[in-house]
């Protein structure tokens, strides 16, 4: 059964993980994703330790599966050429360096287009391409304190803290996905693609959302809540005798269910707790009681009690123990891949299920260039040339370690 892009050809030309995320969605969905890279290096993040099997950065590896991969050497005219007739060829370009990067190069969108007026050329930077800091670099950490999406995380006595994920740069990834998507629905109307241009900014600062309204409708500033909110209560972790849980009870059924789960029915009718408004003003008392009572019982015997009072409830999990749960290997999220040379690896599965045309891991990470000839002479490149090209360093040629011995 055909994946729902499978007629989409991509250039991506980035590093690290916005751009390469965006291009992985788009691979995992069956369009054929071709990646640049640096002649020699590579994308940035090959060398991040650790790595599997001694080699493959496990960084690199989470977002670059699916894809092929192409050595050049942006600064040799016949490797921008070869550049240039990928992309003329191309549905879309992916780009996640610092504005106006890849047009110092010879790849600006207005030749690209006037070339290929059906490109859709993606556009992943820091700040994006207007404004007074648009040729500023930004990464995900830097664009975590800039967006003041680390001033709202951590505890509320304690420093400013970044989000264990990288929210900034898988978020810009998710949002160029969706741009991408969008810009192919509207050239099946108009035949024409066009620009899309979004940033680690803009996705940050959709992501605050409800934290944004919440500024502009009352003129406070929100501050860290720790692992709670600030209206709802309880809705956080807390310590039992053993572990750490999270309980979410976020509407006044679930109120009252958890009092009877804890032994306490008395709190429900307490003028202080009777609903969430109340609730949330007399927040550190509450808070207080509860901590008393978990911290008697294990989490799983509190766990049990939550679960049939039908109140959302989990253990804190770590890595380990998520990759275990059962309901994420029904869902297939976590997969396996044999690379050539190395050996098996594992990443995370396809995050949507189509029915009817499913997206599929068939290709594993690539190795440097390792698919350099092969696009090369579907360009047009005898092996003669292809030869001269890499003797002269313009493109990376792939050696296994086989080749190599």
């Amino acid at each position: 059964m055909a994946s729902p892009l499978s007629q989409i050809k991509v250039v991506e030309i980035s590093v690290a993980m916005a751009g390469p995320f965006c291009g992985m969605m788009l691979a995992d969905f069956g369009a054929d994703v071709v990646k640049v890279e640096r002649v020699g290096h590579g994308d940035d993040s090959r060398a991040w330790p650790p790595y599997f099997h001694g080699e493959m950065s496990h960084y690199y590896a989470s977002a670059n599966r699916n894809k092929r991969s192409i050595a050049l050497d942006l600064k040799d005219p016949e490797a921008v050429a070869v550049a240039r007739r990928l992309i003329e060829d191309a549905d879309v370009l992916i780009d996640n360096y610092r504005y106006g990067a890849l047009a110092r190069a010879g790849l600006d969108y207005a030749s690209l287009s006037a070339a290929n007026p059906r490109l859709i050329y993606c556009s992943i930077s820091g700040f994006g391409a207007s404004g007074p800091r648009r040729d500023d670099p930004a990464n995900d950490l830097f664009m975590q304190a800039f967006s003041g999406g680390m001033s709202i995380t951590g505890e509320p006595d304690g420093g400013p803290m970044k989000m264990g994920l990288s929210v900034a740069d898988i978020g810009a990834g998710l949002m160029g996905t969706i741009g991408v998507m969008m810009a192919i629905e509207a050239r099946h109307a108009t035949g024409r693609g066009q620009r899309v241009d979004t940033s680690l900014l803009e996705g940050q600062m959709s992501m605050l959302s409800y934290h944004l309204c919440r500024y502009f409708a009352t003129g406070l500033v929100p501050g860290p809540s720790g692992s709670g909110s600030v209206t709802q209560v309880p809705y956080q972790a807390f310590k039992a005798a053993d572990d750490w849980i999270v309980i979410a009870a976020f509407n006044q059924r679930m109120w009252g269910g958890f009092c009877v789960a804890v032994g306490h029915a008395e709190w429900e009718r307490d003028p202080r707790f009777t609903n969430a408004n109340t609730r949330s003003k007399h927040r550190d008392e509450l808070l207080v009681l509860i901590r008393e009572t978990l911290a008697q019982q294990p989490a799983q015997v509190w766990i049990g009690h939550l679960d049939a009072a039908g109140v959302p409830c989990t253990r804190v999990n770590r890595i380990d123990q998520v990759v275990a749960e059962e309901q994420v290997a029904a869902r297939e999220m976590i997969v396996e891949l044999d690379v050539p040379e190395l050996g098996r690896i594992k990443v995370a599965g396809l995050p949507v299920k189509l029915s009817d045309t499913p997206g599929r891991v068939d290709r594993h990470p690539p190795h440097l260039g390792e698919h350099t000839r092969e696009v090369l002479q579907a360009l047009g490149y005898d092996e003669r040339r292809v030869a001269e090209l890499g003797a002269r360093g313009a493109v990376g040629l792939h050696v296994s370690h086989t080749n190599a011995a």
